[in-house]
């Protein structure tokens, strides 16, 4: 498949990376390192970045602005999703073809040639092995993306998608320039007042249901410390991480439309995933996520956390 894809890139003069909205360091990693490996090894072809922005993008390359008409007689390429609900916008179905590179363990909707492969730490991981694969070079500003994009979603090799596959690919990377002091340093960015405010407030008003600890953030409650959504879901679901007697933790963040919830789900060690799917959501079996509404009644995904919980450990 790696092979097929490289084929479309040879074939096609534009090309468009997207992945999914909301990105965290992975997301951003992946497209921003194939980007920069591609840009200079077809320095002829256009190639485009394109998606929603936050805090989470760390590198000078801004994204570009589309119209939909920018999208015909082109090749998407999308990484680190094959989900359609969580892609940006719909104007990936105008491309002639739509290539997939992901990792994560759901039932593909998305893509033409897709290539999964959820045992592996990170999309930014499978990036790099498709590069080397096809002996496409990878730059030093490749690398530098590629390895924070690892280092993000392996949470720094503590997860147990980490394999030594992982740091094969690692070692290419700093064999190919990768400044890993400088990654480290820019992750561990310094953070606003606001924001440590707010990481007090998880940590004073989180509540325990059964085996499940969790947050519900209103709008109202973030716009008062001033953090973005982002900040508040996937930046602060790890901070329940380590409290006695709890197996997973789930935060539930109201987007800035105060109609969309975002859903958070992490667990210790027993697979969740399958209640993220219930909702229509996915990601990893100890780290996915889901959209629900405004008023929608969220105690029954706690529920159904606990009652997965249960059911695993009699299985």
């Amino acid at each position: 498949m790696f092979k097929k894809i490289l084929k479309e890139i040879n074939k096609y003069n534009k090309i468009i990376i997207l992945r999914h909205k909301n990105p965290d360091y992975d997301a951003y990693g992946s497209q921003l390192g194939l980007y920069y490996a591609l840009k200079n090894a077809f320095p002829k072809k256009e190639i485009y970045v394109s998606g929603d922005e936050n805090s989470n993008n760390l590198f000078e390359k801004k994204m570009d602005v589309l119209s939909s008409t920018d999208y015909l007689h082109s090749l998407v390429i999308v990484v680190d999703t094959s989900c359609k609900a969580l892609m940006y916008d719909e104007n990936y179905l105008l491309a002639d073809m739509v290539c997939v590179l992901d990792h994560h363990e759901n039932d593909p909707d998305v893509g033409d040639l897709v290539v999964i492969k959820s045992e592996y730490s990170s999309a930014a991981e499978l990036v790099t092995e498709f590069l080397y694969e096809n002996k496409i070079k990878i730059t030093k500003e490749s690398a530098d993306c590629l390895y924070l994009g690892i280092v993000g979603d392996s949470n720094r090799f503590l997860y147990k998608g980490t394999t030594s596959n992982t740091f094969k690919m690692c070692e290419l990377l700093i064999d190919a320039g990768a400044d890993i002091i400088n990654i480290y340093k820019i992750m561990q960015k310094d953070e606003k007042k606001e924001e440590k405010y707010f990481r007090g407030y998880i940590l004073s008003s989180f509540k325990v249901n059964g085996r499940v600890a969790y947050n519900y953030v209103t709008k109202e409650t973030r716009d008062k410390y001033h953090v973005s959504y982002s900040f508040s879901s996937r930046g602060c679901v790890g901070l329940l991480s380590n409290i006695e007697g709890v197996d997973a933790f789930i935060n539930f963040t109201v987007a800035d439309d105060n109609e969309t919830v975002y859903v958070e789900f992490r667990s210790k060690e027993i697979p969740i995933l399958n209640v993220a799917k219930k909702y229509d959501g996915g990601g990893h079996q100890l780290a996915c996520g889901c959209r629900i509404k405004v008023g929608d009644d969220y105690l029954k995904i706690i529920k159904d956390v606990n009652e997965e919980l249960d059911r695993y450990e009699h299985l």
